[in-house]
């Protein structure tokens, strides 16, 4: 018996001395901001686009374009990414017909019978820049583009194409 009423002695007074060694400190913080009307020196740059006409080559015929691709070249090269082989694509079709774009491309891409490439197969009518036609764009332009956004299929499908007869 009087070695529980020792213990509890023993045990009640640590008890007390560790709960007043713990020191309280009650830190008061204030926050405060004001600001006025904030100006900042920003340096911005517009860049006025920049406008071209085109001349189609062989009285607008399409031409078709066909080549195979490694298909290491297209999954690893080029990440699978189509866009990035359709770009290719047009790129090389401007190589054979010595032109500066590809107006109205059509593509059909496979895979090889034995699926080591992929087969792809472009139709567009080869178009060259008309030479002296550069200039920035003015509000007759704008209104092209503004024909051009209104189409309500947000595609392609929808871009207007200005011909030059001479």
């Amino acid at each position: 018996m009087m070695k529980k009423i020792t213990l509890l002695t023993l045990l009640f007074s640590c008890f007390f001395v560790v709960s007043f060694a713990q020191k309280t400190v009650v830190t008061s913080r204030e926050f405060s901001d004001t600001q006025a009307r904030l100006l900042e020196v920003t340096a911005k740059s517009y860049i006025k686009p920049l406008v071209a006409e085109f001349m189609v080559k062989d009285g607008g015929q399409f031409q078709r374009f066909e080549r195979s691709y490694p298909k290491t070249l297209v999954e690893v090269g080029m990440n699978g990414n189509l866009d990035n082989l359709r770009s290719r694509v047009i790129f090389d079709a401007t190589e054979k017909y010595q032109c500066d774009a590809i107006v109205a491309a059509t593509f059909c891409i496979e895979l090889s019978q034995d699926g080591q490439s992929y087969d792809v197969i472009m139709k567009g009518i080869p178009a060259d820049f008309v030479p002296g036609s550069w200039h920035p764009m003015n509000e007759k332009d704008f209104e092209w583009i503004k024909i051009d956004n209104m189409s309500s299929d947000f595609s392609r499908e929808g871009a207007v194409i200005k011909n030059i007869k001479k």
